[in-house]
Formats: C-alpha cells, structure tokens, sequence
C-alpha cells in the first residue's frame, strides 16, 4: 500500500476510502488495464472489420505500441495470470480479455481468407500463429527497459509473419508503397490478384470505366436509325446513328428496370428506341419522346478513332481521347466479317494480356503512355500460311503488321487487308471473355473471309491454344499456389504490371 500510495502522490486515507481491501484494489487494476485495452486496441480495430487488411495492421500497431505494452503493465498482466488460478477474479477478467482479443483475430483473418481467395487457409491456426507471436514480443518487453526495447522490429517481424500467409497483402512496417509492388524490380504482381473479388471490382471500378472500349467500326452503322449493341465488361453500350448523322453512345439499359432494351448486335431503328415491356419510348439520341414521361437513357461518352466507334462509362479528368499511333492508316472501305467471335476463358483478363505482351522485345510506349506501339513480321514466314497471305491479300514480303496495346485491355492489329481489335473482357473474379472484331478491305470475291483464316493461324492472339496456356497459367497460380517471375522476360509486361501497380491498392 505504501508503494501505491507514494506513486498515485496521495495519502493512505484517500486510497482507504475508495478501497476496503488490497484485493479490492488490485481487481480495480485489472479491470482498469482490461477496459483500456478495449478502448484502445479492440475498438478501434473492430471498426475496420470491413478492411481486414487494414484492422490487422493496426492491431500490430496497437498491441506493440509503448501505451498498452509499457515495460510495466506487460509486467502487471502476466503477474496478475500468475494469480489467476487461485483468484476466479482475476480468471473472469483476464480470460474475457484474452477470449475477445482471439475472437477479433479469427474474424479479421476469416474474412482476409475470403477476401483474398484462399479457402484452404485454415483461419484458427493462422489467428493462433498471430496472437503467439504477439505474446512473445510482449514477453520480451517484461524483461526490458524502455530504451531497450526495438518496438519497429518487433512490428515488423509480426507483420512478416502475415506476409509469408498473405503474400502481397501486407507492407513492410515503415513501407509506405502500394502492396501490389514487390520488393524485387521490376514489380510482380501477387497469385491472389489474379481471382480475387475485390481486385475484380476496383480493376472495374479504376481501370474500366474511365477507359475507351472499341465498340465497332463506322461500316457497322452507315445509316441514319442504325444501331450497333456491345458488352464491355463495365457497360452494356448502345451505339446509334441518328438522321442527321452523328453517333450517340446510350446506357443499353431500361430506365425503370435494368434489363437490355436492344439484344441483337447490329440492327436498325425504324420508329426510335423503345422498352416493349414498359412501354417506354425514346428518340435516337436517348431522350424520352415528347408527351411518353419516364426518364432519359443514360448518355456515355463517345468518340472515333480512324473510323473504330470507342465509348467508355463516364469522363475522366484529363483524359486524352483514343488514338492509334501507327505510322499508316488503316485502308479504305473496311467492312466487317461477321460478328465478333466472343470466347470464355477461365482465366483472369491480366493473365490473357500478359500471354499478349509476351513476344513484343522493344518497348516503346507512347506519348500518351497508356499504350505500346509494336512491329511484326509474320509475313517473313516461309510457311505455307504467310504465303498464301501474301499472294491473296497482294502484299509484298516486306510488309508489317502493326500492333497497339491499348491499355488495359485491347490489343489493335493493323494489317494490310484491314484490321482487328482483340479485347480480354473482365467477366468475374479470375474468368474472362476474349472478343475479337474483325474488319477487312477486301471484297467477299477476293477471299476475305480466307485471308482472315490465314491471319488468326499467323497472330493466334484469341486462338485456343494461346488461350489454353492462359488458363494453365491461371490454374498454377490459384489452385497450385506457384509464383510469377518478377520481370516476364518481356518489358511489355513489365510495362502492363508496373502500370497495375501504380493503380489499384492492395
């Protein structure tokens, strides 16, 4: 009591009034320290529940941190353990603490098991590893001085712990940098954000919407009332031509319920835009015909790039308007082949571009730095198929193909025949759509139709066998657990991951 009383700087009276007994103070102590550790540490993580990464984070903070560890109240937690034995007291307060800590844990790190896609993970043993780690930092704490203690050491080497469960999750302690980038350079980018459902939805949110998506061709719609339909992942897009012939992009969407107004790819509007279900009408750019009500369609940006029609969700600040950087044109008087050839893959989207990005050795963005101008020759083959191209699409052996890499996710081949726009849709955590929308110069006499067989043989970007290796890609990282090569031995896709990176937290 003497000890008590001289470090409080009160008299023994004082003490004596509020307490009958010394064991009535000490239950006072505990009880103390318990609700502090609730105020300060329980709390404050359980309200970042939604955020498991971020809760943990701060609970490693929290629990190291000198107000709660101090040298001497680790020192009076486990000397009250020590009685707890013998004192229910003692028991009913420390094992309620420790009982919700162990709960706050568990939950956080179910919810991360989810969040990150890992269902093998067992989160009882994970949250038992933590919190053992945890107590042996504090362990260490109650047999050192203040000055002794290397509190950013110990939170790193808790931290660590979660990285080798998580990897890519979790920073560094003192790391300030997006969890997507590894240490190694060039950046990697972590298995788990290949099927993951949160980076599936901030890839829609950040990368998509503000971006410009290849819809179709000017041929698709020559006419006034002509319409051209299109699922970008993001948007269902309606694409029409009005009277006086300008293009307008619209939601492809019932204002009174969000079902599809147009389903066939291509058409023509002879009486305006209309919802048979609710009976709804609308003029050819989106607006409600006069004297009908209801509300107007939902207008998206449009704009044209060397005859392709490009939409995209909203407008972005600053946000340059699509471009193809090649050095040519593409030729006059294309027409399309037929409706794009669409095929699902089980793969995630970055794992089709990255299989993309592959071949092209020299890097060489481009002024906008959103995309990557390369040049092939698969006309130099001897093969039996660039032959023939030659001979069918009149070209001599020296001509090139032209490749855009238009970021994030469609690739433009400009050819001497015509062109086409290969794009990898984002369809749900870790699958994909590959479309492909094919246009061509030549007349159906010439054999347009066989020149494009010979050109899907020589640049196989939607074939099923480079589609093939991207779900085996993709099965390997999720389902086996293997690593990405840091740096794919191209720089494109050290280009294309460094650019994620920079984008979307982790």
């Amino acid at each position: 009591m003497e000890k008590v009383v001289a470090i409080a700087k009160m008299s023994p009276g004082i003490v004596r009034f509020y307490f009958d007994s010394k064991a009535a103070m000490l239950v006072a102590s505990l009880q103390f320290l318990a609700a502090e550790f609730e105020e300060r540490l329980l709390i404050p993580v359980a309200e970042l529940k939604s955020s498991p990464v971020a809760a943990l984070e701060l609970m490693v903070d929290l629990y190291l941190d000198p107000d709660i560890a101090s040298p001497r109240k680790v020192s009076v937690w486990y000397a009250f353990w020590g009685e707890a034995s013998s004192r229910q007291e003692y028991y009913d307060i420390c094992g309620q603490k420790d009982e919700s800590f162990a709960a706050l844990v568990r939950e956080l790190i179910e919810k991360l098991i989810v969040d990150s896609s890992r269902p093998h993970l067992d989160p009882d043993g994970i949250a038992l590893g933590l919190i053992g780690a945890l107590e042996m930092m504090w362990q260490d704490f109650a047999f050192r001085a203040e000055p002794d203690i290397d509190r950013i050491a110990a939170k790193s080497r808790c931290m660590a712990y979660l990285r080798s469960v998580f990897p890519g999750q979790f920073r560094a302690a003192g790391d300030g940098s997006p969890r997507l980038v590894a240490d190694s350079h060039p950046p990697r980018l972590p298995g788990w954000t290949y099927a993951d459902a949160r980076i599936h939805a901030l890839e829609r949110d950040i990368l998509f919407e503000p971006e410009w998506t290849v819809v179709g061709h000017e041929s698709d719609i020559p006419r006034g009332g002509d319409f051209l339909t299109i699922d970008t992942g993001v948007e269902r897009v309606l694409v029409v031509r009005n009277s006086s012939g300008a293009v307008h992009a619209l939601r492809n969407s019932c204002p009174e319920s969000p079902h599809a107004l147009i389903a066939p790819r291509r058409g023509r509007f002879d009486a305006g835009i209309e919802c048979k279900l609710h009976g709804l009408k609308f003029l050819l750019d989106g607006r409600t015909r006069p004297g009908t009500g209801g509300a107007d369609l939902t207008a998206l940006d449009a704009s044209s790039v060397s005859g392709l029609i490009c939409a995209r969700s909203r407008s972005a600040d600053g946000a340059r308007n699509p471009r193809l950087w090649f050095d040519a044109q593409p030729p006059l008087g294309l027409t399309g082949l037929g409706p794009p050839v669409e095929i699902p893959v089980a793969a995630d989207w970055k794992t089709v571009v990255e299989q993309w990005l592959e071949p092209p050795r020299h890097l060489s963005p481009s002024p906008a730095e959103d995309c990557i101008v390369w040049h092939a020759s698969p006309l130099g083959d001897s093969a039996w198929s660039a032959r023939l191209y030659l001979r069918l699409a009149g070209c001599v052996p020296a001509a090139v193909w032209g490749r855009q890499f238009m970021a994030p996710n469609q690739l433009v081949e400009l050819r001497p025949d015509g062109l086409s726009v290969i794009q990898a849709i984002p369809a749900a955590p870790g699958r994909c759509l590959v479309r492909r929308l094919d246009y061509t110069a030549l007349p159906p006499q010439d054999g347009a139709r066989a020149v494009l067989y010979l050109v899907r043989r020589l640049a196989p970007y939607a074939r099923r066998t480079m589609l093939d290796v991207a779900e085996s890609v993709q099965r390997g990282m999720i389902d086996f657990g293997y690593g990405i090569a840091a740096g794919g031995g191209s720089p494109a896709v050290d280009w294309f991951r460094r650019r994620l990176a920079a984008r979307i937290p982790r």
